[in-house]
């Protein structure tokens, strides 16, 4: 059973001794469980299977006939024959089954249903122009994907982003942490979903380029006011105490945490979740114990009020490896983003 310390916020409430922590910014814990890839479901608008089969150029021409009341003119800007802009109106003729323009001796005037369409149209038209014609060189940033199993505290990735700014490098970063149903490496970075992925085991792949990024020491936790007061535990003393336990997809990671369980033997689980802000929690205000990485442990051990129990028994480290396609090394600026999570 999880044992609550004094009077404790009730679900749902905060807690004023603990700060406003995002989940990608605590550490890494070595328990892990393996999880379940659900279905991936596509929904698609009928509004934009309606435009599937209907030729948008037909809505440029309209607008440009529009505004110069002339065919032979549209005819000149879009260099094709005037023959074609007519073909074009009949086309939008039958569509929306109004004749949209009436010719008046040398000129044409909108009928009233193509002064509507003309109004609905234009704003709807310039957006999508800025959209096709945005360039790099104006507000357009180049997106990083970057995804991973581990915390964002593994990667220092508060560094990276001072780097981007400090060297004005044209990216924003996407971070994806996959706790559960990681999707496979060699997917995400040759079908370009990725830029940069983390994993425990390294990537082998003739395009890939996988560097092993550092080693991660689990260490055992509790918060300063544990009833458990000594500052080393064994095994058998370890099966006396609540355990909160961390879910995550990477095998390797599972594998260790089987091998730990199995010599642990007997100790209980009383709580597992993919969310780090969870575990963070339940370490800080209940007599649970846990397992994070020692960095994790150095960085937060003040703001959460936890102490470190050492080990009486081994526990293996856990490889960090960050893999990239081999172009990507070509672009200077994604090679000192690459730096700057690499320590260089």
């Amino acid at each position: 059973m999880i044992r609550r310390v004094g009077d404790a916020s009730p679900p749902g409430s905060s807690d004023s001794r603990l700060p406003p922590i995002s989940q990608t910014l605590l550490s890494y814990s070595l328990f892990s469980a393996r999880g379940v890839k659900g279905m991936k479901t596509t929904t698609v608008s009928d509004k934009v299977l309606k435009l599937a089969s209907f030729n948008l150029n037909l809505l440029t021409t309209f607008c440009l006939i529009y505004s110069t009341r002339s065919i032979t003119e549209v005819s000149e800007i879009l260099d094709v024959t005037p023959p074609s802009i007519s073909h074009s109106l009949r086309k939008l003729r039958l569509h929306f089954e109004d004749p949209l323009f009436i010719r008046h001796g040398n000129t044409i005037s909108p009928t009233v249903f193509a002064d509507d369409l003309y109004t609905q149209l234009k704003h709807t038209l310039e957006i999508m122009s800025d959209s096709v014609g945005r360039s790099k060189q104006t507000n357009n940033r180049e997106t990083l994907v970057i995804y991973s199993p581990f915390s964002v505290a593994v990667h220092s990735l508060s560094s990276t982003i001072l780097k981007i700014k400090s060297e004005n490098l044209n990216y924003k970063i996407k971070y994806i942490e996959t706790n559960l149903g990681i999707p496979d490496a060699l997917e995400l970075l040759n079908l370009r979903k990725a830029d940069i992925v983390f994993s425990a085991a390294p990537v082998i792949s003739a395009t890939l380029k996988c560097v092993l990024l550092r080693e991660l020491r689990p260490i055992l936790v509790c918060r300063k006011d544990n009833p458990f007061q000594k500052t080393s535990v064994s095994i058998e003393e370890l099966q006396s105490l609540d355990l909160v336990s961390h879910l995550t997809a990477d095998q390797v990671i599972y594998q260790k945490k089987q091998s730990l369980m199995a010599m642990l033997n007997k100790t209980h689980v009383s709580f597992e979740t993919n969310s780090l802000m969870m575990l963070m929690t339940l370490l800080s205000e209940t007599d649970c114990v846990g397992f994070i990485t020692e960095e994790g442990f150095d960085r937060y051990q003040q703001v959460l009020g936890l102490r470190k129990l050492d080990l009486k028994f081994p526990v293996q480290q856990v490889n960090v490896y960050l893999t990239y396609r081999k172009e990507m090394e070509q672009k200077s600026s994604f090679m000192l983003f690459l730096n700057s999570i690499l320590g260089n």
